[in-house]
């Protein structure tokens, strides 16, 4: 089925109304995106902050009179542009098809989907299947190959692990794959779960990985490598509770952090983990470290 796109420019004031008129005029859905196509990696607990420049994006029915639309939406709101076009139907999962396709990441760690060729990956390659989904980590983002990367050069042969904010379970899943004696996937969203346990049966790793929802974190035992890859202010946060789960010697890798807010994270983890290092990609950061 076709729809109608709709797309409007206006000023952060101005969002509310415009989406309660849009909406009111038919529109199916509404989307929010910066006009200037800056982004919002973290704001602080209980904001939802927006763009000064806001563009909003609505679907209609392909029959509806979007110049009638478009006439009431300027003479009711303060608007800087307005614009529409036809939005072809098109088999949205194949043009997710095009976009995701098998990712290399280190020697020997692959990510590949299962439309993915994967005769064209290398023998002796370690391959982790995943395709894109609700929860998150398909390894495209810089924070999840950060830490693949790191498994892949530090394979965790005979070490159990805790992959905690697990998403979809692709780093519990690549560290299974990478030797993990035992490895528990630990997420507070319940797709998360799912997710992780639809992908770990899909690798054949579910005698390896535990997956539990965070309300269940008491069962854990002490771990000799903890992953986590979500933001700085949660990674802050978590820094106490994290230590609980790493035996002495233990090992940490956190990754999801902003190369400006790096220097809060180092001074928070500095005061239980020792030998940190950082490895960056583009803005984004991972810490490594030995618990003291």
């Amino acid at each position: 089925m076709d729809f109608i796109q709709l797309k409007i420019e206006t000023s952060i004031g101005n969002v509310d109304l415009v989406s309660e008129v849009v909406m009111g005029l038919g529109g199916l859905s509404v989307t929010l995106s910066d006009t200037n196509d800056n982004a919002i990696y973290e704001p602080p607990v209980g904001e939802n902050p927006l763009w000064q420049d806001t563009t909003i994006s609505s679907l209609f029915e392909i029959d509806a009179d979007m110049e009638h639309v478009a006439e009431m939406i300027s003479k009711l709101c303060s608007i800087e542009k307005i614009e529409y076009k036809t939005l072809a139907n098109k088999k949205w999962e194949d043009e997710c098809k095009k976009d995701f396709s098998a990712m290399q990441f280190g020697e020997r760690l692959w990510v590949c989907p299962s439309w993915g060729d994967e005769s064209l990956i290398p023998k002796g390659a370690v391959i982790i299947g995943m395709d894109p989904g609700l929860a998150f980590g398909t390894g495209t983002h810089e924070t999840t190959r950060l830490c693949l990367e790191y498994l892949d050069r530090n394979p965790p042969v005979g070490l159990s692990v805790i992959d905690y904010g697990c998403g979809t379970g692709i780093l519990a899943i690549g560290s299974a794959k990478l030797g993990a004696s035992h490895v528990v996937a630990v997420d507070n969203d319940h797709q998360a779960v799912i997710a992780t346990k639809s992908n770990s049966a899909v690798n054949n790793t579910i005698n390896v990985i535990e997956v539990i929802h965070s309300s269940e974190e008491s069962s854990i035992k002490k771990v000799d490598l903890l992953i986590a890859n979500i933001l700085a202010n949660p990674l802050i946060e978590l820094c106490e509770h994290f230590v609980g789960f790493i035996k002495s010697g233990g090992k940490i890798t956190i990754s999801g952090i902003i190369e400006e807010q790096l220097d809060k994270v180092v001074d928070t983890y500095s005061k239980h983990f020792s030998e940190l290092a950082v490895t960056k990609k583009g803005i984004w950061c991972r810490l490594d470290g030995i618990k003291s």
